[in-house]
């Protein structure tokens, strides 16, 4: 390779991590992130090493800077929204122009005058189109739209985001087995924890379980890619936290890349997973009289005076958990066979015994406008009754606040002695309290709902198919 076109190339390239950083500080790690190779005939970017072919890079820069500006960012983009780890089971040309649609539109709505091409006003113009369909911009949920458009109408939309060759991104996932499912799932029955609230943000997606690794693949690339994905993650976390703290007024200009960050971060897990997580016995301090030999204890303190020959148990799992309001929204849009799926699959889970409890109380509440009916399910035989039996009364509008009223005073008055929380079975669109109750909340969402903006006290989770 010509050492003065690669001189010139990486001169190039100094010029467009400048112009991007100059804009977007936040971003100064993911810009600077990658080792140069001038050995390709297309750009490609493996999270790691960013191919390129130096001579149609000088030209193009020639000709408009800004595309290559423009195109840089478009890569890193890619890799901050960890695009290339996540093709598992996906339609390869859909899957690619999906990601490259996501990361046109943060591009176009960050607004910079170094990323400002010709084609800018036809990709407003599609990615607005798009959108009236596409409410969470986000690679998956683009994904799924293109899963309805006739081929012809993907060959056209394709060259129109197209800059990098995205082919490695295929060889990472026969490399090595990553998850489906997207925006932060490390493992669907077990995410790691990414705030402080363990609920925070929570979602779930179908997934499927992981693939194995290659066998062709050696264990020194599996560790890179494992590496790079770690860096990945890391930075995109940062950028995120950076963006809602120190720079939250760039934050507030960059509104479509804060909210993919928060999707990527989104803890997701299956509902199964979530009502574990959600009635989980706490472990107080507190001396386990059933598991204490009390015969030996006295003893020792006889025999030895005030040395016993054990101590008791300082610690016993309690089963906080004992009682637990699960709230139906019964207004005209949730209704029949909604709500008999979303019972059945929370009974499902209930007859685990060895995840919950045994002994328990579950107050079942119909409420639209006002509460319409109450049913108390000790047993799963009255569970299973109940759903049987059921009749939806309501189908009015919707209005939160009558159960939280009626939860507070079933509180105050000592009805509910080892309260859990409440489930909100919900499609969302109602009157929220206005302020946060003392016990924890969850606002269930059917599949396909729309996105609603829950408060900021309350756990949010979108039921999908298991």
């Amino acid at each position: 390779m010509d050492e003065e076109l690669i001189q010139i190339s990486e001169e190039i390239f100094a010029y467009i991590r400048s112009q991007l950083t100059f804009h977007l500080r936040f971003m100064d790690l993911a810009l600077n992130n990658y080792q140069l190779i001038p050995d390709a005939l297309e750009y490609r970017c493996d999270g790691k090493f960013f191919h390129y072919p130096p001579i149609a890079l000088i030209k193009t820069f020639q000709n408009n800077p800004n595309e290559m500006v423009r195109g840089y960012l478009h890569v890193v983009l890619h890799s901050v929204f960890q695009h290339l780890y996540f093709s598992k089971n996906r339609r390869m040309s859909l899957w690619n122009l999906a990601a490259d649609i996501a990361v046109e539109n943060v591009i176009e709505q960050l607004g910079l005058s170094c990323t400002e091409t010709p084609a800018s006003q036809e990709k407003q113009r599609q990615i607005a189109k798009i959108r009236e369909k596409v409410p969470e911009f986000t690679a998956q949920k683009i994904y799924h739209y293109l899963e309805d458009l006739e081929t012809d109408q993907i060959k056209l939309l394709a060259p129109v985001f197209y800059f990098d060759n995205h082919e490695c991104w295929y060889e990472i996932r026969d490399s090595i087995g990553t998850s489906e499912t997207l925006y932060g799932e490390e493992n669907r029955d077990n995410p790691s924890a990414s705030s402080g609230n363990r609920f925070e943000g929570a979602t779930h997606d179908t997934g499927e379980s992981q693939e194995g690794e290659d066998p062709h693949a050696s264990e020194e690339e599996i560790r890179q890619i494992r590496n790079a994905l770690k860096d990945w993650k890391e930075i995109s976390e940062k950028i995120e936290t950076d963006l809602e703290t120190i720079n939250r007024e760039e934050g507030e200009k960059a509104e479509a890349l804060v909210q993919s960050l928060k999707a990527l971060h989104r803890e997701k897990y299956s509902y199964r997973t979530f009502l574990r997580k959600f009635m989980s016995p706490g472990e107080k301090m507190k001396i386990s009289d059933e598991d204490f030999d009390l015969i030996f204890y006295t003893y020792g303190l006889n025999l030895y005076r005030n040395l016993p020959l054990i101590e008791p148990l300082e610690y016993q799992e309690m089963n906080n958990i004992r009682e637990l309001v699960i709230a139906i929204d019964t207004s005209g849009s949730v209704q029949g066979d909604i709500v008999q799926d979303f019972l059945q699959k929370t009974y499902n889970i209930f007859q685990e015994k060895e995840s919950f409890f045994s002994h328990f109380r579950i107050h079942i509440l119909q409420c639209d406008m006002m509460i319409r009916d109450t049913a108390v399910i000790t047993t799963m035989a009255e569970f299973e009754k109940y759903i049987e039996t059921m009749e939806i009364k309501g189908l009015g509008g919707t209005d939160f606040r009558p159960v939280f009223s009626y939860v507070n005073e079933q509180i105050e008055q000592n009805v509910f002695r080892r309260f859990g929380g409440l489930l909100y079975f919900t499609d969302g669109d109602g009157v929220y309290p206005k302020y946060r109750p003392l016990y924890q909340c969850a606002f269930l969402f059917p599949k396909g709902n729309k996105e609603i903006t829950v408060p900021p006290w309350a756990i949010r989770y979108s039921l999908e198919e298991d």
